[in-house]
């Protein structure tokens, strides 16, 4: 007795297999734009550059226009100085003499709020722009130094062509400047994660200084991060002084350099490959 094996008739129309496809290697340009850079201390020392380069830049502006750049707590408190002395809730003792009419107050109040406005503008454009292109990325930290220094070169324009005066549209103008890129900075700064070093802020430091339960430990990093700062932010306003007397716009001028070598710092910062090198990279203060 015989058996006849049957088979499956095959459908007539076959779906073809599908080819496995390799995703396209990034270019090296592309790959190296887009790398993380790492919390080392070449970047601690870039930022500690540009707190040194503020202490000049709000030294500078305070002797010329009576208000910060970077600085706006203080420029908070003049503001809600001139809104109090300017109110009719709040007149003047009867026994204070009366200001000359010649004497200009102590303070400018369309410097202080042009200087707040900027300010104000430039942290939430560079976080949301920082946010969306990555905070910690080579090409957003090479796009974020260019065009804080863009608005520097501007004011020091400004200074060079318009005699300096502390109030008018020049002084604004020169104000708004410096505004705009210190709020760029600081929302720049703030956003890699170095809290310790915010670039403008000196209270916070102060205080995270005294309160430090590892305070007196040999190895604090976290603590020598906010000492540097302090340090760096002061030496900043001692030199951008002395700076203002060398001549027109020199200070400003030092800022540009500076910011300009911030720039080309970041070609050389190191990257971080991979989640286990992230991990690796993130600073729990202990050296």
């Amino acid at each position: 007795m015989s058996t006849t094996s049957t088979s499956t008739p095959k459908p007539l129309h076959q779906e073809p297999e599908p080819i496995p496809t390799s995703k396209p290697h990034p270019s090296p340009l592309k790959a190296f734009l887009n790398q993380e850079i790492r919390a080392d201390l070449l970047l601690e020392t870039q930022l500690l550059i540009l707190t040194f380069l503020t202490g000049i830049q709000d030294a500078s502006t305070w002797l010329d226009y009576t208000c910060f750049a970077s600085n706006q707590t203080g420029n908070t408190i003049f503001l809600a100085l001139s809104l109090a002395s300017s109110s009719s809730l709040s007149p003047p003792p009867p026994t204070s003499p009366s200001p000359s009419p010649d004497q200009p107050p102590p303070y400018s109040f369309p410097n202080i709020t042009t200087s707040l406005t900027l300010f104000i503008t430039a942290t939430l454009t560079f976080g949301q722009l920082g946010n969306h292109l990555g905070p910690h990325r080579r090409s957003w930290l090479l796009l974020s130094n260019l065009l804080q220094t863009i608005p520097v070169l501007a004011a020091l324009a400004l200074q060079l062509y318009y005699p300096i005066t502390r109030d008018g549209p020049a002084a604004r103008a020169v104000i708004g400047c410096l505004a705009f890129s210190s709020g760029g900075q600081v929302a720049m700064a703030r956003a890699l994660g170095m809290t310790e070093i915010t670039t403008a802020m000196a209270t916070a430091a102060l205080v995270d200084v005294g309160i430090d339960a590892r305070l007196w430990r040999a190895r604090n990093r976290g603590r020598n991060r906010r000492l540097a700062f302090l340090g760096c932010l002061v030496l900043g306003c001692l030199v951008g002084a002395v700076l203002r007397r060398v001549g027109r716009g020199v200070p400003l001028l030092v800022c540009v350099v500076g910011k300009g070598g911030v720039f080309v710092g970041v070609l050389f910062n190191r990257g971080v490959d991979g989640e286990e090198g992230k991990e690796k990279e993130k600073d729990k203060g202990e050296v």
